[in-house]
């Protein structure tokens, strides 16, 4: 059960990769919401996707009478399944109570102190986790070893990429890039809620003139639902020196991804899903913890201005650590899912 926002469901992953290595003829279903439902269907691990609508709770939160209606239906639905093991990768409230109405005997989650709004009362299992800090990746990666799932070494991409997928991210690229050009990707949009991750639009025109006039290299701005007019203001910002991605679904994104050489952006689902492919990730952080949000694995650089500000991190040492990460990557080398480490990505000194 990992509902949500599309990086916290990218994060979980790994988690679900080790169990079913662990338990290969287990049958494995998710409970998530439409919005991230889209990362999880055809997924290899998985023979089940049960998707919640988000604005269907969200307009059930306002009667009673069709909470009641809609919790019912839910019951019904989940206890249909029989499901043997239920596990809250979330510990919040509202998964809390779809852990509950699943009525499986066993019920896991996080123990107080590790989880949120109380969702420990509806499990009947409390993973205590070795540090409060941990990455989020490596919390579930926790949880997946006290179900009874050893590490897997290597770990296999978590992301399995689909022929189709792959097939339009080579023709999108081909379209836009010039044959000789490395795939540098920047993402500049955030979620309304979260607004304070925002890097001022200002500093990726900054930045994308920079790479094209120390590096000539022209980098992709790519864009999700709303973010389109700001993906173009900085395209136009940049005068030429960047170009403007198609609308793209989240899948053909992530095999883009997986083709380019870098991507620069804020703590989003769209840096989640970089790392999660394998691309190299220069990771802008403010107010948000690196060390619980960090991309995982070797070979990215998060950046964060000590004042923990976004606008006070220069554009001239994002830069300087994309630069890094380009000549850190060998030429030519193809991208095959993520190499996990046990380790958090390192948090070096900003300006």
């Amino acid at each position: 059960m990992r509902l949500g926002a599309v990086g916290d469901v990218l994060r979980s992953l790994p988690a679900l990769r080790q169990i079913r290595a662990a338990f290969p003829a287990a049958h494995l279903a998710w409970i998530v919401e439409d919005l991230s439902a889209p990362i999880l269907e055809g997924h290899p691990d998985l023979d089940q996707v049960v998707t919640l609508s988000r604005s269907e709770m969200g307009r059930a939160g306002s009667s009673i009478r069709e909470m009641a209606r809609l919790i019912g239906r839910l019951r019904r639905q989940l206890r249909a399944a029989r499901y043997d093991v239920a596990v809250d990768l979330q510990s919040s409230f509202k998964s809390g109570v779809l852990t509950g109405l699943t009525g499986a005997s066993r019920r896991v989650g996080y123990a107080p102190g590790f989880c949120r709004e109380a969702s420990f009362l509806f499990t009947t299992e409390w993973l205590s986790l070795s540090s409060p800090w941990l990455n989020r990746v490596e919390r579930h990666l926790e949880m997946a070893s006290a179900l009874g799932s050893p590490p897997l070494h290597p770990a296999p991409p978590p992301l399995p990429e689909r022929v189709e997928d792959g097939r339009e991210a080579d023709a999108i690229l081909a379209r836009v890039l010039m044959p000789s050009e490395p795939p540098v990707v920047i993402s500049p949009g955030v979620s309304r809620r979260q607004s304070f991750k925002t890097w001022p639009p200002g500093h990726y025109v900054r930045l994308a003139t920079l790479v094209r006039r120390t590096m000539s290299i022209r980098p992709l701005i790519v864009w999700g639902p709303g973010e389109e007019d700001l993906a173009g203001s900085i395209v136009r910002g940049a005068g030429g020196a960047a170009l403007m991605a198609p609308r793209t679904s989240l899948r053909v994104l992530a095999a883009m991804l997986r083709r380019s050489a870098a991507f620069v952006g804020a703590d989003t689902g769209t840096m989640h899903l970089a790392w999660i492919v394998g691309c190299p990730v220069v990771a802008l952080f403010g107010p948000t913890d690196p060390r619980l949000n960090a991309p995982w694995g070797d070979g990215h650089v998060v950046l964060r201005a000590a004042s923990t500000r976004m606008p006070d991190l220069a554009p001239e040492l994002v830069l300087e650590a994309l630069r890094g990460a380009l000549a850190r990557r060998a030429p030519g080398t193809a991208v095959e899912g993520s190499a996990w480490g046990r380790t958090a990505a390192s948090v070096p000194p900003s300006a």
